[in-house]
């Protein structure tokens, strides 16, 4: 077994197994440890692979990862790509999106992996590498798992475990939870090479005659192709630089002269989503919970953003001040994202592999047309980018209820609202130096913006101490108009948003916000091992659907 660990840390008992290594799981565990939860990541993989499947974080995954402050690194390493061409005479630009990251991030999944499992040690995780999970039971009071390697076989047990292993997901199987869905017949080649006459350097998508080709820009040359033909069905048969080459000059009219690979592969696209994110004490994420086509580019983004969200609820839920119905509303409100990219996806693949030359020209056409209109191309990179995804309208634990049983809907169209992302503000605050909010979330706590001059909001929160942070502005902020308090959660969305102009009952409001998000006041110590008990479910009002993607966002 090799066995990777930082520096001794004092620990309490192990709170949490992460079972898989990849980004999902190792974004997982520097969530659960930075809020003080004890965790340990078992991984199949004697080592880190230095394959990438994905290479691509776009601006609302480098914002959530930036609330823990990992987003720089990946920056660092990273190549940032402008714009996207969904087909010849369209763009989808990044560059005018209200980010710090207004841009796809190339960086290589190795190299994300890298950072992340650094991150974690540095945070005191504990990476038991060359460990297959072969067995689990679970009960009120925990799992067990049961575990090989070089070593032997032994047994690992903690309260929670959460399955990020894949798409073969051990965890996934062994809890008996379906996964349902389907695999394409194609065949399509995935490529790390050279290329004598490149395409420029932006994300090119070309679709006809069948087949669909993706391009992505490394750097240096290097260049990530992913080519899909409908008449080429699967295969085990190694990819050769000749096949490459012929596929290429059928997409693309001409020879690109593909050389010097460092990788050569293929794949199965598949579609498929499990029927539940949870069971008891067992829970998904990443690809053991979702697998979809990866025309796009969304699948590590959406493991990533599945980290954050459960993170901190199953931390509160460890910790043992998890109001009722916390942790079920990681499913619903992660599982409904994925079954819309899974449509997006499924459509555009469909669409982009279609032999027929008449919807091939019709699609090049509304696209083109679409995108000719900056409001639309910047409404496309924005859902591209996941700075539109949200939670608003399905509150299965959205917060305070008011006038009828609905959020407190917005009095202007920029005004915050429920289960909306919250950008990273620049937030003045009282008797201090302005600061970044996503500076102040690197703690994985709640912040409670209080912009009033009384600061009455501010004082509510000691009562709920080291859970929540809050913050004196001193007066408005011009981004949050019309807003006197805002509660913004710790995966960057807003729980609650204040706009009453009853200054008497604010104090009221702000309680009973952080009562329903935050827990009852007062200390909420860890209960002892082997004591808790499962949350009892709370019924949650049905999903209110988003809208289903433009042609724009589909490509």
């Amino acid at each position: 077994m090799n066995r990777t660990t930082a520096a001794p840390v004092p620990a309490p008992d192990q709170s949490v197994i992460v079972v898989g290594a990849g980004p999902t799981g190792l974004a997982l565990a520097c969530e659960l440890a930075a809020a003080g939860v004890s965790c340990t990541v078992l991984e199949r993989r004697l080592t880190p692979s230095t394959q990438s499947r994905a290479m691509g974080l776009y601006s609302r995954t480098m914002e959530v990862l930036d609330l823990r402050g990992h987003a720089d690194a990946l920056a660092a390493h990273g190549r940032p790509v402008g714009r996207m061409v969904p087909a010849r005479g369209a763009r989808v630009d990044f560059a005018e999106l209200d980010t710090r990251f207004p841009h796809l991030n190339v960086v290589p999944q190795s190299r994300t992996e890298e950072v992340l499992q650094q991150r974690a040690l540095d945070l005191g995780v504990t990476v038991e590498r060359g460990t297959e999970v072969f067995g689990l039971t679970q009960d009120g009071a925990g799992v067990t798992l049961q575990v090989r390697g070089e070593s032997g076989e032994w047994a690992e047990s903690a309260d929670y475990v959460v399955g990020c292993d894949g798409a073969h997901s051990v965890v996934r199987e062994l809890s008996g939870i379906a996964f349902r869905g389907r695999t394409y017949g194609i065949a399509p080649i995935l490529a790390d090479v050279r290329l004598r006459q490149p395409p420029p350097d932006e994300v090119v998508m070309l679709s006809g005659n069948g087949g669909v080709l993706v391009t992505v820009p490394y750097g240096d040359g290097l260049y990530r192709i992913a080519v899909a033909r409908r008449d080429r069905p699967w295969t085990r048969e190694p990819v050769t630089l000749e096949e490459l080459s012929d596929v290429l000059t059928r997409a693309l009219g001409f020879d690109p002269g593909p050389h010097a690979p460092e990788w050569l592969a293929r794949f199965k696209i598949h579609q498929r989503i499990a029927d539940q994110y949870r069971t008891g004490r067992v829970l998904l994420a990443g690809d053991s919970a979702h697998l979809h086509s990866p025309l796009g580019g969304q699948g590590l983004n959406l493991g990533i953003q599945d980290a954050v969200n459960l993170g901190w609820k199953l931390a509160a839920e460890v910790q043992g001040w998890a109001p009722a119905g916390l942790l079920d509303s990681y499913e619903a409100e992660r599982r409904p994202q994925a079954e819309r990219i899974l449509r997006a996806t499924d459509r555009a693949t469909s669409l982009a592999t279609s032999p027929s030359a008449t919807l091939t020209t019709l699609r090049r056409a509304a696209l083109g047309k679409a995108l000719s209109y900056r409001r639309v191309r910047t409404f496309a990179a924005a859902s591209i980018s996941g700075l539109r995804a949200g939670y608003a309208g399905r509150a299965a634990h959205g917060g305070p209820r008011l006038r009828g049983g609905l959020p407190l809907p917005p009095r202007d169209g920029r005004r915050t609202r429920v289960g909306q992302r919250v950008p990273d503000l620049t937030v003045p605050r009282l008797g201090a130096a302005p600061v970044r909010l996503y500076s102040l979330m690197r703690d994985g706590r709640f912040v409670l913006l209080d912009l009033t001059a009384d600061g009455r909001a501010a004082a509510v929160t000691e009562a709920w101490g080291s859970r929540v942070s809050p913050v004196r502005t001193g007066g408005p902020v011009p981004e949050l108009p019309a807003t006197t308090a805002l509660l913004v959660r710790p995966d960057g969305y807003a729980a609650w948003v204040d706009g009453e102009a009853d200054a008497a009952g604010r104090a009221e409001r702000v309680r009973l916000a952080l009562h329903r998000w935050c827990g009852v006041q007062g200390p909420a110590p860890r209960p002892a091992a082997g004591t808790a008990e499962l949350p009892a479910p709370e019924a949650s009002p049905e999903p209110v659907p988003e809208p289903e993607p433009t042609p724009a966002e589909q490509a």
